[in-house]
């Protein structure tokens, strides 16, 4: 059987998170500060304040930037790593990390195409790969962030690798397992991994598959 295209996972993802969604806005406790930047950047509503607040962790501020907020995001993602976007050390264990790490991913791959910073979507692709080789989508704690970074692969974004694929598949199985439906938290990930994926041409027109 080919791979769907991407308008049939566009379709798959807005059809899992619309029936959460008329329920329910959105707010999930165990997202803590992040629910505040990252629901006002996928609902495309304004930020209140001009900046990010002040210690935000790296995740949270790269949302805030998506938001709209003024951060320096060179200096978010500037700390060394072996090829993690975030240092491990920050955190506790290893899913909260692999979690943190792919949300800041997913909002890096956003700001990288939405500024145009062939630096910053150079740093997207070396993570995601590091990730493939390096980390297990188990591990990030049934939240399907950058879901739409593994689908479409590498840029110019014309195919991905199985292996790739397979962690896209991976995280969104992951959502929905418990449940058999995503948490209202992960709806808002999966309409925005779908927004994200449509934006993207399919070069080989409405029948292109992602390999």
């Amino acid at each position: 059987m080919s791979a769907p295209g991407r308008s049939e996972w566009v379709r798959h993802l807005r059809g899992l998170a619309a029936p959460v969604l008329d329920l329910d806005s959105g707010a999930d406790p165990g997202a803590g500060l992040l629910n505040e930047p990252f629901l006002a950047a996928v609902q495309q509503v304004p930020v209140a304040s001009g900046a990010a607040p002040p210690r935000s962790s790296p995740e949270v501020a790269l949302w805030w930037a998506v938001a709209g907020a003024r951060v320096d995001v060179d200096t978010v993602i500037d700390e060394p790593t072996e090829g993690s976007l975030l240092p491990q050390g920050l955190y506790r264990a290893i899913e909260v990390w692999t979690e943190s790490d792919l949300c800041a991913l997913h909002a890096l791959w956003i700001l990288a195409q939405r500024e145009g910073r062939a630096d910053w979507t150079e740093r997207v692709e070396r993570v995601r790969r590091w990730h493939l080789e390096y980390t297990q989508p188990d591990n990030a704690t049934n939240r399907a962030w950058a879901l739409h970074v593994f689908l479409l692969g590498p840029p110019p974004f014309a195919a991905c690798e199985p292996e790739s694929r397979h962690y896209a598949e991976t995280l969104l199985h992951n959502a929905i397992a418990i449940e058999g439906r995503p948490t209202p938290l992960n709806a808002w990930i999966l309409l925005d991994a779908a927004r994200w994926i449509e934006s993207v041409p399919e070069t080989g027109g409405e029948d292109a598959r992602v390999q």
